[in-house]
């Protein structure tokens, strides 16, 4: 009986200390398993942090390299806008200067036309026969014209209203007065007409009063080559397609 008390004595002191040291292995086993997820976790924090570090970086080179492009893009197209616009300016020059030239050589030409036009207007019109035209075609005068020497070197042919052609009277007279200008052959013809400007009567009637002139010369041995004829359209007052001026150039 002893010997049963011993023994049951033995098992109430082995339970408790059994239970202790298994209980002290859940305890630990529960601490390894906390210290490895803390470390698990402080591993997967690091690592997500170097993850969210180098995604920032990357992101901050691509914007850098995106930065720079749109940088270099907007220099190439405000240096293009530059060159288009100092294309332009050329262009606006270039173009400012030709109106300037042409404006300047209308301005000569003006002049000239203005003198041509103070010198026939200082003619005397001198016409005593009138010959009307029938049915508007054109008819051939009977000494209805009149030749006038201007200067030394010109000569004026005055010809009566609705009158286009010259008599062979008014041709012989007229290459009388020529031969103590100059010999047809030698030298140039320039014929110069100023019409009213608007009129296309006016032209017409200048046309053919022109073309008179040239062709008395042609038949009297002038060379075609050696006659400039010109025909000026004019709105001032003293434009008069009557008078055809004829002068000789060296």
């Amino acid at each position: 009986m002893a010997a049963t008390s011993d023994s049951g004595e033995a098992a109430d002191i082995f339970w408790p200390g059994y239970v202790d040291a298994v209980t002290n292995l859940a305890i630990n086993l529960l601490f390894v398993i906390a210290v490895m997820s803390i470390v698990v976790l402080g591993a997967t924090l690091q690592l997500a942090q170097m993850t969210k570090k180098k995604a920032i970086e990357e992101a901050q080179s691509h914007q850098t390299a995106t930065s720079a492009s749109h940088t270099q893009e907007k220099q190439k197209g405000e240096q293009q806008k530059d060159a288009n616009a100092q294309s332009k300016d050329e262009t606006v020059s270039r173009m400012q200067q030709t109106i300037n030239d042409v404006q300047a050589k209308l301005e000569i030409t003006q002049k000239k036309l203005d003198e041509t036009q103070r010198k026939l207007t200082q003619v005397q019109d001198v016409r005593t026969d009138v010959v009307q035209a029938k049915d508007n075609k054109p008819t051939e005068p009977k000494q209805a014209n009149s030749v006038q020497s201007l200067t030394q070197a010109a000569l004026v042919v005055v010809f009566s209203p609705d009158v286009v052609t010259l008599s062979p009277a008014e041709v012989s007279e007229l290459m009388a007065k020529l031969k103590k200008v100059s010999a047809l052959q030698a030298g140039r013809w320039q014929i110069t007409v100023i019409s009213p400007k608007g009129f296309s009567e006016a032209a017409r009637l200048s046309f053919y009063r022109a073309n008179a002139v040239r062709n008395a010369l042609l038949e009297n041995g002038a060379s075609s080559a050696a006659i400039d004829l010109k025909i000026h359209e004019s709105t001032q007052a003293g434009a008069d397609n009557s008078k055809v001026l004829l002068r000789w150039v060296p």
